[in-house]
């Protein structure tokens, strides 16, 4: 299942090869350019905090290839890594840099500890081309996001982690803490739709305060929506985040549709006109009941946005549009609620700063209306991680009773773009899909969430039936709470299991949660009687009996006297495969459905995605996990090559020939520059030559790449508070009931 690499030195003023001492190590010959026409590749992030490290790549899904661009503020190496964790450890890494004679170099790396990486025995990496400009170091290469290698890591769907450094020269050695970094990113998903902001209307929603001193904060803002006399629709949303402490102390933030509640006597105007912002009145804690102002859960509960900690701007698909200003609505004022969740686990006093959220809307409507649904748990304390364990599953479901009432039509809704989301606890996330006792592909997945990036990501058109059965699995890990259980709440230190889709068509039911049931939850502890207790942030569980338990729940569960690993299995069972109680409504409406038990269909037939590398392992799809990671249907089964020196000088030949149809002369910046635009492809076991003119650049750089496979070709709710139940208890005989 492995290839076998041929290393080459490319000398283009002689123009013939030579093969190199180290046989593992590709060299190319490279020509110095102006640092403005370096990057190419569609793709861009800045990695660092002062722009001296910047990536881009792109992904060619037909060939399974992907490639990278670096440009480094330095003339020494620079490395990048995929890593499973962040470190160095397990990380599979190119290092790779310009000698001062001009010629570019690059390897392949695998990365065993904080210490000096291994040079791998399989070189999976291609160097494509290496320059260096005004003391900048531009390197591009390329790899197949499965190598089938042990000691490379595989590229999913899902969240990657990436690690960069790079040195002040090329000796490579350690490069110190201020010359490295890591970063989370998606590289191989589906594009989010490009559009042209500026030709578009744009609406801010802004908070400018001092944030508060307390660890966790949720902060409800109400705001003017833009009036419009016709149907719009919004196309685009984005953060707005006003320097590195809006950065930092931004976990999350919902914008919400208002509405008055059926029956009621009062208008929007009459609940918020004297609570917005632009009337000076910045808002107040969420979930205090004690403050005089209109309660969030009962005017402003629909989800309208979610951006979490990490987020990109999202854009819609050029058919589709969230409508405001429709019907009814047209000239109307109506009202949002923002509501931001501060973290401040340092506690920190009197730094101010702007957040919020602007988006973007135009009167050329689109065919369809957008929707957006929230599913999960219900973010309540029947959601515990037990202590000092690291793979504990969790579900939250959207059962068949809720999807045939809130999806109308019969033809269903097409999803479009999903934000999974958990809090720090969370490691594994995967929105599961089934119809009947089939298990469809997963909608999306990720085994390796990062708390600090979380994307609402455009997917591949997934269509969602009346009847379906959505199950939202995550999986968290509790090891960093000092030995205490992890209960769900609010803060980011709390559990959290919910996910966000948009959809359309439109559809009244915007939220499906589920739990365990309230009785089941607590008799598997022993907890028989407890209370509620108002807070600022909502409601705190008091235990009261048995007495060792006596206190908050969510410090004293910790404290459980059977946290053994037979009982642990059975919560997790319970938690997991019992039935649970499963509710969806519309905030709109006031409608909703309600069914006691819902669970895994019986006897499903689980969907198992395939490895491209053990090809006998069942269907292929989109949504691969990661260590299986593949868009195709084909299998990757390697050939072995050996490339008789005959053709190395054959090709050396034909790129002398080749000379005179490959050169093209520029000017830039007054100085005439010659470059050859020269590269070489391969298809199966066949390489030969084609010319490269890449005309949205000025100079067109002279890249080599060779590689071989059989059959592939080579080309260039977010945190929902707790329903507030009053929960008392009463003897009856030598029973205890607890009222909800």
């Amino acid at each position: 299942m492995r290839r076998n690499n041929l290393s080459l030195t490319l000398i283009t003023s002689s123009l013939t090869f030579l093969f190199l001492a180290n046989p593992l190590i590709l060299q190319i010959n490279s020509v110095n350019i102006p640092p403005s026409s370096l990057l190419t590749l569609q793709n861009q992030e800045q990695l660092d905090g002062y722009g001296n490290v910047l990536l881009a790549w792109e992904y060619d899904e037909s060939s399974q290839i992907i490639s990278f661009e670096l440009e480094v503020a330095t003339e020494g190496f620079v490395g990048f890594g995929i890593s499973p964790s962040g470190s160095m450890t397990g990380a599979d890494i190119f290092i790779g840099g310009v000698l001062p004679n001009g010629t570019a170099y690059g390897a392949d790396y695998i990365g065993l500890g904080n210490f000096s990486p291994k040079l791998d025995d399989h070189q999976d990496w291609t160097l494509l081309c290496g320059m260096e400009a005004l003391g900048k170091t531009y390197i591009k290469f390329s790899r197949l996001i499965n190598t089938c290698d042990d000691e490379d890591y595989p590229i999913g769907n899902d969240t990657t982690r990436l690690i960069w450094s790079y040195g002040l020269t090329d000796d490579i050695r350690y490069h110190t803490a201020q010359r490295r970094g890591s970063k989370a990113g998606n590289f191989i998903g589906t594009p989010n739709p490009q559009l042209e902001l500026d030709a578009l209307s744009k609406w801010e929603i802004m908070v400018d305060m001092v944030m508060p001193s307390s660890d966790t904060t949720y902060w409800c803002s109400f705001h003017k929506a833009p009036v419009v006399m016709t149907k719009h629709h919004v196309v685009a949303f984005d953060a707005l985040l006003d320097g590195l402490d809006a950065i930092a102390h931004t976990h999350h933030f919902i914008l919400k549709n208002c509405y008055v509640p059926r029956g009621s006597n009062k208008t929007l105007d009459q609940v918020f006109r004297n609570y917005t912002v632009d009337t000076g009145f910045m808002g107040a804690h969420c979930y205090n009941l004690a403050a005089i102002v209109p309660t969030p859960e009962f005017y402003c509960a629909q989800y309208l946005f979610v951006w979490a900690k990490g987020g990109k701007i999202m854009t819609f698909p050029e058919n589709v549009g969230y409508p405001i200003g429709e019907g009814d609505d047209a000239g109307q004022q109506f009202y949002y609620m923002l509501e931001i969740h501060y973290d401040n686990p340092d506690k920190k006093e009197g730094v101010q700063f702007k957040a919020g959220v602007q988006f973007y809307y135009t009167n050329e409507t689109r065919q369809e209306d957008a929707g957006l649904l929230a599913v999960g748990h219900e973010t309540d304390f029947m959601f515990t991680i037990p202590p000092n364990i690291s793979d504990f599953t969790l579900i939250g479901q959207c059962g068949p009773e809720c999807t045939n009432w809130g999806i109308k039509e019969k033809e269903g809704v097409t999803i479009f773009n999903v934000l999974l989301h958990a809090h720090i606890s969370g490691r594994k996330l995967r929105l599961r899909h089934f119809r009947g006792n089939l298990e469809l592909p997963w909608i999306d997945y990720d085994d390796h969430y990062d708390f600090n990036y979380q994307q609402s990501k455009a997917i591949p058109n997934t269509k969602l039936f009346p009847g379906d059965r959505l199950i939202y699995e995550c999986t968290y890990s509790s090891t960093w709470n000092n030995g205490k259980a992890v209960v769900s709440g609010l803060s980011s230190r709390n559990g959290m299991g919910l996910t966000f889709f948009w959809h359309y068509p439109r559809q009244d039911m915007d939220s499906c949660y589920s739990q365990t049931p309230f009785m089941k939850h607590i008799q598997d502890f022993g907890i028989t009687k407890l209370k509620t207790v108002p807070a600022p942030s909502g409601y705190l569980i008091m235990i009261e009996e048995p007495e060792y338990l006596r206190g908050e729940y969510t410090e004293t569960i910790s404290l459980f006297h059977n946290w053994t690993a037979e009982f642990i299995e059975q919560y997790q069972y319970n938690q997991r495969f019992l039935p649970h109680e499963n509710g969806c409504n519309s905030q709109k409406t006031g409608e909703g459905s309600y069914t006691e038990e819902t669970s895994y269909p019986v006897d499903y037939v689980a969907y198992v995605p395939k490895d491209i590398c053990s090809p006998e392992t069942g269907p292929t799809d989109r949504t691969m996990p990661t260590g299986s990671a593949s868009t195709t249907t084909m299998t990757a089964e390697r050939g072995h090559l050996i490339l008789p020196v005959v053709i190395i000088i054959a090709i050396a030949i034909a790129l002398r020939l080749s000379f005179t149809v490959c050169t093209f002369f520029f000017r830039f910046n007054n100085l005439n520059f010659l470059q050859r635009g020269c590269a070489l492809a391969s298809s199966s076991s066949t390489i030969f030559l084609s010319c490269v003119s890449k005309s949205s650049h000025p100079l067109h750089k002279c890249q080599f790449s060779y590689s071989h496979r059989n059959d592939f070709p080579r080309h260039n709710y977010l945190d929902r508070p707790y329903h507030h139940q009053h929960l008392d208890a009463e003897r009856v005989g030598d029973k205890r009931l607890v009222h909800m």
